[in-house]
């Protein structure tokens, strides 16, 4: 091959990749048509920051009306600001997951560029914006992708402060280390200690075995340290002032409980997080292979000589111990090193690349893959009828179709059928990531429909095609966390049992918010128009004394079958 050519078909792939990355990125954000909220989490991390603005208290966070503290306030602040700037809608309650989806998928691509080339860093990038979990948690209004771009930012920060360090670039290594307490100071203020304890830990770790002492120290300038203290320690100071039972619920219950007991009902094996991250990581499941090409190898000298890899492996591998061992798992806790084994992967594949790999056995892997995806989604989605069912059979026709085509693109790249050229055995990611990228497509076309159908949706809106001024809302068996975000109104719950709202519940006895049986009997024997969202375990209650005095009508149903409206009149 020419020079030229080689020049020529180098720009091909690196305008493909950005292509790709650019498309990852929009898929990320792109929303059509209304995605109800699901439960319970969306409700919830909705319903908090619309309770701030109601209320207009924004450091004392509360759920229902009474106080919530088992995170600190950074995420509803930023929902209540996008509520502000938007409306209180579901495209505004999820924008701040989205901007921090896209700013990891930013971030690894800028780190991985910096130090290793383009080529490397839009792979790394587009690993990151199209692997399954970060798709899919792009998604939901919760708290880890923020947490996660702010560990992200925290931990590739500190690699430029001790690379700016060792060159001496003082000015480097300062604005460096700003930028690492600030991302600390936000993971702090997004989920608390977590935010300290996981990066602190890979840094102390990595120092004592690649014996850069000196470094230590330096974590601690009194500037950057004074601007991590500025924006951290005042919350926590007003509410613990405020509310004194706030230090201990959020220290001890919400941290060392959390990890240490399985009273959050969150358990799981220590293999846990394996599936995660082979689920997670798809389609480049079936590169991590590659891995190993960054991998430094069992001798201490070696971790040495290549500090940044050393230390990305470091954090994946703390974060992923850590969480394994934690009493309380969840598939979002190991999203904070996605995008840095998306780094080292994204390096690996290259190294590979460059050393004449034909990627044969990944393109085969990937294959396999998205053979069993494709056949899934045609048992599901037609096989047991979903797709009709949700009203979804043109992108479930769509995604299968997708699945089975790039299913057979692998394999035939992999047996040398078609793409035969050089540049097409070199090139592994660009088939795999056009296939995906068009299939997560069809899901998010198909998205609006699924979660109409397995969110409380329907008994939303006859809420809110029923409720006039005046009506009361209550809740009797549960709390769905939806429904007070959409009413605008908090809910009283009778007969709520175990569920997070407890500690607030014990904070207010006699709360109104939490009426007793008779209490309730009372309310839905009233005067006033009554609309009851109703747990299924408590419907035959108001077939009996004292409910039936005002026997229910039936206004709606979950499409689960878990919770009833009922109306007295």
């Amino acid at each position: 091959m020419s020079a030229t050519l080689a020049v020529s078909v180098d720009r091909r792939r690196g305008l493909g990749l950005r292509v790709l990355f650019a498309f990852a990125l929009l898929l990320l954000v792109a929303e059509p048509w209304r995605v109800p909220l699901f439960e319970p989490d969306e409700g919830r991390y909705s319903e908090i920051p619309r309770e701030m603005l109601a209320t207009g208290d924004w450091i004392v966070p509360r759920l229902d009306g009474v106080l919530y503290f088992e995170k600190p306030p950074l995420h509803y602040w930023t929902v209540a600001l996008s509520f502000k700037l938007l409306g209180t809608t579901e495209v505004a309650a999820r924008l701040p997951v989205k901007v921090a989806s896209v700013g990891m998928a930013v971030l690894a691509l800028l780190f991985a560029r910096r130090r290793w080339g383009p080529r490397v860093g839009f792979l790394a990038g587009l690993i990151t914006a199209s692997s399954v979990l970060v798709v899919a948690l792009a998604r939901i209004t919760i708290i880890d992708p923020s947490l996660s771009l702010a560990l992200t930012g925290t931990i590739f920060s500190f690699v430029s402060f001790f690379e700016a360090a060792e060159k001496r670039d003082e000015r480097g290594a300062r604005r460096a280390l700003f930028l690492l307490h600030l991302s600390a100071a936000a993971a702090v203020m997004l989920k608390g200690l977590i935010g300290l304890i996981l990066p602190g830990g890979a840094i102390v770790l990595w120092i004592v075995l690649t014996g850069r002492w000196k470094l230590l120290p330096r974590l601690f300038s009194p500037w950057p340290l004074l601007l991590f203290l500025a924006l951290t320690v005042p919350w926590h100071v007003l509410v613990a002032q405020r509310e004194p039972s706030f230090l201990r619920f959020y220290f001890v219950h919400e941290h060392l409980d959390r990890f240490l007991k399985s009273e959050h009902r969150r358990g799981g094996s220590s293999l846990y997080f394996v599936g995660v991250l082979l689920g997670g990581f798809l389609p480049w499941t079936a590169f991590l292979g590659r891995l190993r090409e960054t991998w430094p190898g069992v001798r201490l000298a070696a971790w040495r000589d290549r500090p940044v890899e050393a230390f990305l492996w470091i954090w994946s591998i703390l974060v992923f111990v850590f969480f394994s061992a934690s009493q309380s798992k969840l598939i979002t806790y190991l999203e904070p090193i996605w995008p840095a084994v998306a780094v080292l992967l994204a390096l690996g594949i290259e190294r590979a690349r460059e050393k004449g790999a034909d990627f044969r056995g990944n393109r085969w892997a990937a294959g396999v893959l998205l053979a069993l995806l494709a056949g899934a989604a045609l048992v599901y989605g037609f096989g047991a009828g979903y797709g009709p069912q949700f009203g979804v059979s043109g992108p479930a026709a769509l995604a299968v179709l997708v699945l089975a085509v790039g299913a057979l693109w692998q394999i035939a790249l992999a047996e040398g059928l078609v793409g035969q050229t050089r540049r097409w055995r070199r090139e592994p990611a660009v088939p795999l990531a056009a296939a995906w990228l068009l299939f997560v497509a069809t899901l998010v076309v198909a998205l609006p429909g699924v979660a109409r159908h397995i969110t409380p949706w329907p008994l939303v809106e006859a809420v809110l095609r029923e409720k006039a001024p005046g009506d009361l809302l209550l809740q009797r068996g549960h709390y769905l966390q939806a429904v007070p975000f959409y009413a605008r109104t908090l809910t009283p719950v009778s007969r709520l049992g175990w569920h997070e709202l407890n500690f607030g519940q014990s904070q207010a006895p006699g709360s109104p918010l939490f009426p007793s049986d008779e209490q309730f009997a009372a309310l839905w024997n009233g005067p006033k128009r009554v609309l009851a969202v109703v747990h299924r375990d408590h419907l035959s209650a108001f077939a009996v004394l004292p409910l039936s005095a005002h026997p229910p009508s039936i206004l709606a149903v979950t499409p689960n079958g878990k919770h009833a409206l009922l109306a007295n009149r």
